[in-house]
């Protein structure tokens, strides 16, 4: 009897342990979901931001007298979605030109087709008796709600002219650089602090062109331009909720014959060269170029176009000089234009 009611005890305590044994296995699941869940909300929160982008193409070339520097930038914003809710683009045109000594002429006037205005005169000569600006814009609102995939496959003809019918109607310059840029802003884009509600808008400065060059027999002359970038996202009380900086300085050489001819390999934004620009080790804080802009626009946000005409640019800012050491005259110039966009 003793040992029937041993036995029956020792089943008991084993079922127990097994019951108990099967809770935790439970318990050990359950709380593997919940994290595997709660990480995949929180990937997911992070892959519906919304994300800031800029892209920049740059062409150079140059023949027996004649040079050319054509730069195409696209600022974008895209929505949580991933699709376009907002682009901004400009251009920027730079010929020179050289005689058979070897002198150089480069222009005076470096703004870009958006910063001309009317002075770009595309309306007088425009079927659709529209500016470039006008155009340009038309076909930025009619990619908003569009996903990068779907510019991508945007079709143009020979011309880059595009053939879709409604935007024929509002728009009827050559788009495929555009859309080549806009591609590659949504492939840079970043969530860097906008939201729903923002506008993006893109601002341009290029520096003075050199003047009074010569190509000589002991050294070629080199032409640089040098253009800064700056995208910024504003919310409805115009300040600054992401941003992003950038640069390129293509360059073309005049030989003393007057030769002006274009480097062979593609011309790259500094943003874009990142650690093979080489500045860190020369740089007080140990960063490159990108990371001395990005700690620049990271001062910019909340702040709106007053505040940053007003943001010292020589170095004494203790609070920015702690993010940023590199110049930001031409960042600051650039964000300003962009904020004075309407």
């Amino acid at each position: 009897m003793k040992q029937a009611s041993r036995w029956f005890l020792c089943c008991t305590l084993a079922a127990a342990l097994a019951l108990t044994g099967c809770g935790g296995g439970n318990s050990g699941s359950s709380s593997g979901s919940v994290s595997g869940s709660t990480s995949t909300g929180s990937s997911a929160a992070q892959g519906a931001a919304w994300r800031t982008g800029l892209g920049v193409l740059t062409e150079t070339a140059g023949t027996d007298r004649a040079g050319s520097i054509h730069t195409v930038a696209a600022a974008v914003l895209l929505d949580a979605d991933g699709k376009l809710a907002g682009v901004t683009l400009d251009e920027l045109e730079l010929s020179v030109s050289a005689d058979g000594t070897g002198k150089v002429t480069t222009p005076t006037d470096t703004r870009t087709k958006r910063q001309k205005g009317k002075d770009y005169p595309l309306a007088e000569v425009s079927g659709l008796k529209k500016g470039w600006a006008e155009q340009a814009d038309a076909f930025s609102s009619w990619l908003e709600g569009k996903t990068p995939e779907e510019v991508k496959k945007l079709k143009t003809d020979a011309d880059g002219k595009p053939t879709d019918a409604d935007l024929l109607s509002g728009c009827t310059i050559a788009v495929d650089r555009y859309r080549d840029a806009i591609v590659r802003a949504c492939e840079n884009a970043q969530a860097l602090g906008a939201a729903r509600g923002d506008t993006v808008k893109l601002g341009v400065e290029v520096a003075e062109m050199p003047q009074g060059l010569v190509g000589t027999d002991d050294k070629d002359a080199q032409v640089q331009a040098k253009i800064t970038l700056a995208v910024v996202t504003m919310d409805e009380n115009a300040r600054v909720t992401s941003a992003i900086g950038d640069m390129t300085e293509p360059e073309l050489t005049v030989s003393a014959d007057g030769t002006v001819s274009a480097p062979r390999e593609p011309v790259y934004t500094k943003n874009e060269l990142g650690d093979r620009y080489g500045m860190r080790s020369a740089s007080a804080l140990g960063k490159e170029w990108y990371e001395h802009s990005a700690g620049w626009c990271s001062y910019l946000k909340g702040k709106n176009a007053v505040e940053i005409g007003k943001l010292s640019t020589d170095g004494t800012d203790a609070d920015l000089k702690a993010l940023c050491t590199i110049s930001v005259t031409d960042l600051q110039k650039a964000a300003l234009k962009a904020m004075a966009e309407q």
